[in-house]
């Protein structure tokens, strides 16, 4: 409810699911949206195209090329999709023709909370620090799925502030968050049993 507040948010997504179930589901967002002009820009035209990219959150155990092919499937059974700019003929004859640029993508990844080493973590955190939040999983663009190729699991212990704006212009890291997240990085590399 606090979130919400601050947020300004009237009423979430989610059917009333909990965040803390949502994030653990995948999503397809709408990252960014562009057409014509608008503020001091705006003019009286109707724009002849929108550009729009989007992303898609994985969880454990999707495949990103698979999930591709779905969302890329969708918009074939609802448009003319292509690869390069269509050309005028197509606009002329399809109502609604789109160029469609796959990027790539990676696997989602996954340290289970009862292993040994995710133990320890959390048993360091906890005496260092009192109480701790643990998330088995997070929302966010980070390829750790690298370490479980390799065999080696891997615990994320995120020390920014809750409201840091990531990846936008505003994107900040607070002093204090800084400052103790030296003290906690080195409580954990001195308390673990390596």
């Amino acid at each position: 409810m606090e979130l919400e507040k601050e947020l300004g948010i009237a009423k979430p997504d989610g059917g009333g699911k909990k965040l803390a179930e949502l994030i653990m589901e995948p999503s397809l967002n709408i990252r960014g949206f562009r057409s014509a002009y608008v503020g001091e820009q705006a003019q009286n035209v109707v724009p002849d195209r929108a550009e729009a990219s989007l992303d898609a959150r994985l969880v454990k155990g999707e495949d990103p090329k698979e999930k591709s092919r779905q969302i890329v499937s969708l918009f074939d059974s609802r448009i003319l999709r292509s690869r390069r700019e269509p050309t005028i003929e197509e606009r002329r004859t399809h109502p609604k023709v789109a160029k469609v640029i796959e990027q790539g993508g990676y696997r989602a990844s996954r340290t289970r909370m009862d292993l040994p080493v995710s133990k320890a973590i959390v048993g360091v955190m906890k005496d260092a620090e009192g109480d701790v939040v643990i998330a088995p999983t997070l929302g966010g663009s980070v390829p750790m799925y690298v370490f479980e190729d390799l065999g080696l699991p891997w615990v994320g212990v995120p020390i920014v502030n809750y409201d840091n704006h990531q990846h936008s212009s505003d994107e900040n890291l607070r002093l204090g968050h800084f400052w103790k997240g030296m003290e906690t990085y080195g409580a954990l590399l001195a308390g673990l049993n390596w």
